[in-house]
């Protein structure tokens, strides 16, 4: 049987330097049964943020701190999330992508959200606008796609080719009930519930 050359190799945390990891913890508000989409899972876009060459990574998690990495060169990166203006904004996020929304020749940041909660803009997408300088500031609101109808992904194009990027914003159905908790121990103790 001929031997097939190894395609891929694992290169540790350790050794690159980006060590993000997608945390969900289930709660008795937070759980699939509660909202299906819990396990949608977070999204990553890598893009040359600083045109220095190398290839960046941004990384959405659903409900801790996103992560902004940049590539230094030979598979080590920085973690410049703090420093970058990239500001961790209560919700669930779900996709990002990267797009130079304003033609200045650097890559902006938009990230899509869902979840369960809408109170505070919480669904409200973010458009982080990149400064040239290692910065974002979000102007998602100022430049009206600050979506407010649980995303879970964005795709930008030139729908109408007049040299603008248009977006197609995918969204997961509204929500307008949840299921109720039941205090199995009451139930049991009332007599007029059947218990199956």
């Amino acid at each position: 049987m001929p031997k097939f050359p190894k395609l891929f190799s694992v290169v540790p945390a350790q050794e690159t330097g980006v060590d993000f990891e997608n945390k969900l913890e289930e709660t008795l508000d937070s759980n699939y049964f509660q909202y299906m989409y819990t396990y949608i899972g977070g999204g990553v876009a890598a893009g040359d943020i600083n045109d220095d060459g190398y290839v960046d990574l941004y990384f959405t998690s659903n409900t801790f701190s996103d992560k902004l990495y940049l590539n230094l060169g030979g598979f080590q990166f920085k973690d410049i999330t703090l420093d970058s203006g990239i500001e961790h904004k209560p919700g669930f996020n779900t996709g990002v992508t990267m797009i130079d929304i304003n033609n200045d020749g650097f890559l902006d940041i938009y990230v899509s959200r869902g979840g369960w909660k809408s109170e505070d803009g919480k669904f409200a997408n973010l458009l982080y606008i990149n400064n040239g300088d290692l910065t974002f500031t979000e102007r998602a609101a100022e430049m009206g796609l600050d979506d407010e109808n649980r995303t879970i992904q964005a795709t930008f194009f030139d729908y109408d080719l007049d040299n603008d990027l248009d977006v197609y914003i995918s969204n997961t159905p509204d929500i307008t009930g949840r299921t109720e908790i039941l205090d199995l121990n009451k139930v049991h103790k009332d007599p007029k519930t059947l218990l199956l």
